[in-house]
């Protein structure tokens, strides 16, 4: 649930959606009907709705209507005719409580029209809200690159063309995208309809802007952003292939290498992305805290040492270096020295008792002999460690 939410407002919004279904299919066995009668099909959806949910908020209102909408347009066969479009639009935001709201069905009507290959129409949808979100822009650069393969690649005497106007537009997207930076994942409809084609358009995007525009960073980073929220690890790695190669000292770039090492389970190839790291950024402590993170993975007492020197050395927070000391001994499974150094900071540092509550539960499960036990509150244990410490030194940096 949403903060601020009540389970009233859960409940309901799974009726909402139950009443959703019913409509879509509704709508797929009579679209003939609704396509000759949508005014007549809209004062039937919105009679259910006040309804069912007279109390429904603005928002949750217009958002239902905008659903509805696309289901009845990803249905019509007349779904490719501007002119269809164009009442369905309007027949739907007539009854809007937003008046003027048109953004989300022309985003849909545009994703809809490049789907049946229609890229000039999808342009001209999807052209005025690129700002609002970084796909809407792919989508369109991909738009402008499609029409420019249709036209010859090679002049009537056989030598290579130059690039075309609308690959020279798909470019300048490219461009405006780099210099604005829009944000991604802002709009929900593209998370809804977050189709093959839509996912592929934006990758082969992606593809070109490292082709056309490598020395511009952002490309990079907002793919990885995606790739990681889609859970691609093929286009994850790729990126980050191209990135530590081409910006080999932006530290973005190098935390996502070094976690990629640590999912790999390759602790030499962490301890050289770390090296690298203090290379580039010898004052910062980030760097120092990733060995120590190595150290309490790898249970090496000399590279613990070492880095907890360091650590000193840049002015860590004092009560993070006992709270990763108190790490390191559960960790390696010394009881002894670990309830030890809990004793300490509990003495030490008394304004930070609240969070050694739970931990100290924790390492008591660690310790207590208990394999099973043992190795579920071993990850939730280094987890909460390794969060806090993170919080703590970006902040201090």
């Amino acid at each position: 649930m949403v903060r601020g939410e009540k389970l009233k407002d859960a409940i309901r919004y799974e009726k909402l959606d139950v009443m959703k279904k019913d409509f879509s299919v509704y709508i797929e066995k009579n679209i003939a009907k609704i396509d000759s009668n949508l005014p007549v099909f809209f004062g039937h959806v919105i009679s259910a709705l006040d309804h069912s949910f007279p109390d429904l908020d603005d928002a949750a209102y217009d958002d239902y209507i905008d659903d509805i909408a696309y289901r009845v347009l990803e249905a019509s066969p007349k779904a490719s005719d501007i002119e269809f479009i164009e009442r369905l639009n309007d027949n739907a935001n007539r009854w809007k409580r937003k008046k003027g709201g048109k953004a989300s069905l022309n985003i849909l009507a545009g994703l809809k029209l490049m789907t049946v290959g229609k890229y000039r129409d999808s342009i001209s949808y999807l052209s005025n809200y690129w700002k609002y979100d970084a796909r809407i822009g792919f989508y369109i650069a991909y738009c402008y690159y499609q029409l420019s393969r249709q036209e010859p690649t090679v002049t009537a005497a056989g030598g290579k063309r130059p690039p075309s106007e609308m690959e020279l537009y798909a470019r300048e997207q490219l461009l405006d995208l780099a210099r604005v930076k829009p944000p991604i994942f802002r709009l929900r409809q593209l998370d809804i309809r977050d189709s093959p084609l839509m996912k592929e358009a934006f990758w082969l995007m992606i593809a070109r802007s490292l082709e056309w525009l490598p020395n511009e960073r952002w490309f990079a980073m907002v793919g990885l952003e995606k790739a990681k929220k889609d859970r691609n690890e093929d286009m994850r790695r790729k990126l980050l292939n191209f990135a530590t190669e081409r910006f080999f000292n932006d530290m973005v770039f190098l935390r996502e290498h070094f976690s990629l090492k640590l999912e790999d389970r390759d602790g030499v190839g962490a301890a050289g992305v770390v090296k690298q790291m203090r290379q580039q950024y010898p004052d910062m402590v980030e760097p120092v805290y990733y060995g120590i993170k190595l150290s309490l993975l790898s249970g090496s007492t000399s590279s613990y040492t070492t880095y907890r020197d360091l650590a000193l050395e840049k002015d860590m927070p004092l009560h993070l270096i006992h709270l990763l000391d108190f790490g390191f001994f559960v960790m390696k499974n010394e009881k002894m020295e670990s309830m030890a150094q809990l004793k300490e900071m509990k003495g030490r540092f008394k304004s930070f008792v609240y969070y050694l509550v739970p931990l100290e539960y924790l390492a008591r499960e660690i310790l207590s002999g208990d394999e099973e036990h043992a190795r579920k509150a071993k990850k939730a244990f280094f987890d909460s460690i390794d969060a806090y410490a993170m919080e703590l030194i970006r902040e201090k940096e």
